[in-house]
C-alpha cells in the first residue's frame, strides 16, 4: 500500500514538472487537482464534424500535430479534462473562450498575436476597426449570449458551433493560393475558462494548432479580376471601332476626291486642311457611324462562336465544381475563372440592348440569357456585400444564414447550358416543338393524373391491409402506382399482397397498367411524334417553295441593293459637291459664272456616273437572262 502510494506521489511530482515544462501549450489554474489538463480532443472534432457536414475533407498535404479541416465546413470542437495519474478523460462541459491568438500561412511563419490583435480579432467591441477585422463567427448566433469584459464571447459544450469568416482585413482574409491548390491557414487557437464565472475553483487553459485549408476567392478580388478583363475586352472593342472608322474615312475621302475634281483642279483648290474640314463628320453622322460598327459587331458570327467558346468554358468549370476533390483544391482558381467570364455575358447583353432596344427583350432566348445573367450578378453582388466587412458577429451571422437561404440563386448557373441552344438550329426546332406539343397534350396529362387518382382510390380502399407499407395511405398509393406506371418492381409489390392473402391485385395491377401506361403514356408520346412530322413538313415544304424562286430572288435583291447603293452614292456625291462649291465661292477667287459652270458640270457628271451604274446593272440582268433562255432551250430539245 506504501509502495502504491509512493509511486502516485512520484507520477503527480512528475506531471507538474512536466506541466511547468509545457507551460505554454496547456495551463493548470490554483484549486486544480494534481494531473488534470485541459485537452483538444482530435477525433472526436473530426468525428462530430464528419456527421454534422455530412463530410470531410483532409488537407492535400496534411502535417503531422496540426488537425486539418475545411474552410466552408462548421467546426464543432470538443474538449476532454485529462487525469495524466490515472489516465482517464472525461468531456469538458465547462464555459469557456474561444480565441484566435496567432497563425500564419505556413507552419514556419506562424506567429503569436500582439493583445491588440488579439482583440481585433476575436473581441465584439463597438469599434469598426474591430467589427472588419473578425476571424471567425457562431453558426447559429442565439438571441443572448453572456460576453467577458474585454468583449470575448463565452461558449459552452452544446453551443460551439465555429464559422470561419475571415474579412477583408483579418490575418487570413483575401489569401492567394501559391500554386494551383486553394490557399490555405495555420490557425493558433486558445481554449480557457479563466475569464468566465463557471469554474471559480479550476482554470484550464489550451492552445493547439488548427490547419484550415481550401479558402475561396476573395469578393473584393474577384471584383478586381472582372474588371481587368472588362478592361481587356474593352480596349480590343475600341482599337476595332477606332479601325473600322479610320478606313471607312480614309476610303471616303479617297473615293470624293477622286471622283469630284480632276487632280490639277483638286490641287489648287484643295489642300489637307480643306478636305479634312469638308469630309468631317458632324456628331449626327460620328454616332450613325458608330451604331452600323456595333451592328455590324451583334451580327457578326464570330461574336456567336465567342460567346459559344465562353459557353463551353462555363460548362466545363460548373462540371468541375461536381467533383468534390476538384472542388477542394481548386475552387479558388475556378472562381476566377468564372468572374473572368461573366464579362463577355454582361458585354454581350449591353451590345444586344444598345442595339435592338426593347425589342431585345421580345425574343424568348434574349429573356432566358437575361434572366440568368441578372441571377448570377445576384450572387456576385450578394458576396461583395458580405466581404465589405462593417458587420459584427451577429450582423456577419445574419446575413450568412440569409446569403445561405439566398444561395439557391446559384443554381441558376446551370441554364447557362441552355446558351448554347441558340447556336443551333436543331435543338432550337426540337425545344420549340415540345413546347408547342405540351398546348395539345394538356388533356391527356388531365385525363392521366385523373385515372390515377381514381386507382389510388381503389387500391387504397381494398389492399391497405394487406400491403400497408404500399398503400397505407392516399399518399403512399400515388406513389406506388406511379413507380408502377414506370414497371420498376411491380412484381415484388404483387408478390408482397399475394403473400398477405390479396391474389387478385395482379387483375387491377393489369387493368391500370393497360389504362394508364399502353393507352395514355402511348398516346402523349404519339402526339409528340406528330407535332415533330409535322415540323419536319412544314421545314420541307418551306424549302420546296424557296428553292425555285431563289434565282429570281437574288436578281431582285441584287438590283434592289444597287439601286439603294446608287441613291445612296449620289446623295453623298451632291453633298459633297454642295460643300465643295460653297467653299469656292467663299473664297472669292472665281466668277459666277464659272461657279455655275462648274456646278452644272458636276450635275452632269453626277447624272453620268448614276446612269452608268444602271446600266451595268441592267446588263447584268440581261446576260443572266440570255444565259438563262439557252438553258432552258438545250434542256428542252434533249427531253422527249
Amino acid at each position: 500500500m506504501k509502495a502504491t502510494l509512493l509511486v502516485l506521489l512520484l507520477s503527480a511530482v512528475a506531471v507538474m514538472l512536466s506541466c511547468d515544462h509545457q507551460h505554454s501549450e496547456r495551463e493548470a489554474g490554483p484549486g486544480c487537482p494534481l494531473g488534470k489538463r485541459l485537452a483538444f480532443d482530435v477525433n472526436t472534432t473530426i468525428e462530430e464534424s464528419k456527421r454534422l457536414n455530412n463530410e470531410y475533407f483532409d488537407c492535400p498535404n496534411p502535417e503531422p500535430g496540426a488537425p486539418c479541416f475545411y474552410y466552408s465546413h462548421v467546426f464543432y470542437p470538443f474538449f476532454v479534462i485529462e487525469d495524466t495519474v490515472v489516465g482517464e478523460s472525461d468531456r469538458f462541459h465547462d464555459s469557456y473562450t474561444f480565441k484566435v491568438v496567432g497563425g500564419g500561412r505556413t507552419r514556419e511563419s506562424v506567429r503569436n498575436y500582439s493583445q491588440e490583435e488579439i482583440l481585433k480579432f476575436n473581441s465584439l467591441r463597438d469599434s469598426e476597426s474591430y467589427q472588419q477585422t473578425l476571424v471567425w463567427t457562431f453558426d447559429d448566433v442565439p438571441d443572448s449570449f453572456p460576453l467577458t469584459k474585454e468583449g470575448f464571447i463565452v461558449m459552452r459544450g452544446a453551443s460551439n458551433r465555429v464559422r470561419w469568416l475571415c474579412q477583408r482585413n483579418s490575418p487570413c482574409g483575401d489569401l492567394t493560393p501559391v500554386n494551383h491548390l486553394d490557399p490555405d491557414f495555420y490557425f493558433v487557437v486558445e481554449v480557457s475558462n479563466m475569464e468566465t464565472a463557471g469554474s471559480p475553483f479550476c482554470e484550464y487553459t489550451v492552445r493547439f494548432e488548427l490547419h484550415v485549408h481550401g479558402f475561396p476567392l476573395d469578393p473584393v478580388r474577384a471584383l478586381f479580376f472582372h474588371q481587368m478583363t472588362m478592361t481587356v475586352v474593352q480596349t480590343i472593342l475600341i482599337c476595332y471601332i477606332g479601325h473600322t472608322c479610320w478606313r471607312l474615312k480614309r476610303k471616303t475621302v479617297y473615293t470624293k476626291t477622286r471622283d469630284g475634281l480632276d487632280e490639277q483642279e483638286g490641287h489648287e483648290q484643295f489642300n489637307a486642311g480643306d478636305v479634312g474640314v469638308n469630309v468631317g463628320c458632324t456628331l449626327r453622322s460620328c454616332c450613325l457611324h458608330l451604331y452600323h460598327i456595333i451592328f455590324g459587331i451583334v451580327q457578326n458570327p464570330v461574336l456567336d462562336h465567342v460567346i459559344l467558346l465562353v459557353v463551353l468554358l462555363d460548362t466545363s468549370t460548373l462540371m468541375a465544381h461536381t467533383f468534390q476533390s476538384v472542388t477542394v483544391t481548386t475552387s479558388w482558381c475556378l472562381s476566377a475563372v468564372n468572374s473572368c467570364l461573366l464579362v463577355f455575358y454582361v458585354l454581350e447583353a449591353l451590345l444586344k440592348i444598345l442595339i435592338q432596344g426593347r425589342t431585345y427583350f421580345r425574343n424568348p432566348w434574349n429573356d432566358l440569357d437575361f434572366f440568368i445573367l441578372l441571377m448570377t450578378l445576384l450572387d456576385f453582388v450578394l458576396s461583395l456585400v458580405q466581404s465589405g466587412g462593417g458587420f459584427s458577429s451577429r450582423q456577419a451571422s445574419t446575413l450568412f444564414r440569409v446569403f445561405k437561404t439566398l444561395k439557391g440563386a446559384r443554381v441558376f448557373r446551370a441554364l447557362r447550358l441552355l446558351k448554347a441552344i441558340r447556336f443551333f438550329k436543331g435543338l432550337q426546332d426540337i425545344l420549340l416543338t415540345c413546347l408547342q406539343s405540351f398546348r395539345s397534350m394538356s388533356s391527356i396529362l388531365v385525363l392521366m393524373f385523373l385515372f390515377l387518382f381514381i386507382f389510388a382510390v381503389v387500391f387504397r380502399e381494398m389492399f391497405n391491409e394487406s400491403d400497408p407499407e404500399h398503400f397505407g395511405s392516399i399518399f403512399r398509393t400515388v406513389f406506388t402506382l406511379f413507380q408502377i406506371l414506370t414497371l420498376d418492381d411491380w412484381s415484388l409489390i404483387y408478390m408482397t399482397s399475394r403473400d398477405n392473402g390479396a391474389p387478385h391485385i395482379i387483375y387491377f395491377m393489369s387493368l391500370y397498367i393497360l389504362v394508364e401506361l399502353f393507352t395514355f403514356l402511348n398516346l402523349f408520346i404519339a402526339v409528340l411524334v406528330d407535332n415533330f412530322q409535322l415540323s419536319i413538313r412544314k421545314k420541307r415544304h418551306h424549302k420546296s417553295q424557296k428553292s425555285p424562286d431563289v434565282k429570281e430572288g437574288e436578281a431582285q435583291s441584287t438590283k434592289k441593293a444597287g439601286e439603294d447603293l446608287d441613291v445612296s452614292l449620289a446623295e453623298i456625291e451632291e453633298e459633297f459637291y454642295k460643300e465643295a462649291l460653297r467653299h469656292a465661292s467663299s473664297d472669292g477667287k472665281h466668277s459666277k459664272r464659272k461657279i455655275e459652270l462648274t456646278k452644272r458640270y458636276l450635275q452632269l457628271l453626277a447624272a453620268m456616273d448614276q446612269h452608268a451604274q444602271k446600266y451595268r446593272s441592267q446588263a447584268c440582268l440581261l446576260d443572266k437572262l440570255v444565259e438563262t433562255f439557252f438553258m432552258v432551250r438545250s434542256f428542252s430539245t434533249y427531253v422527249p
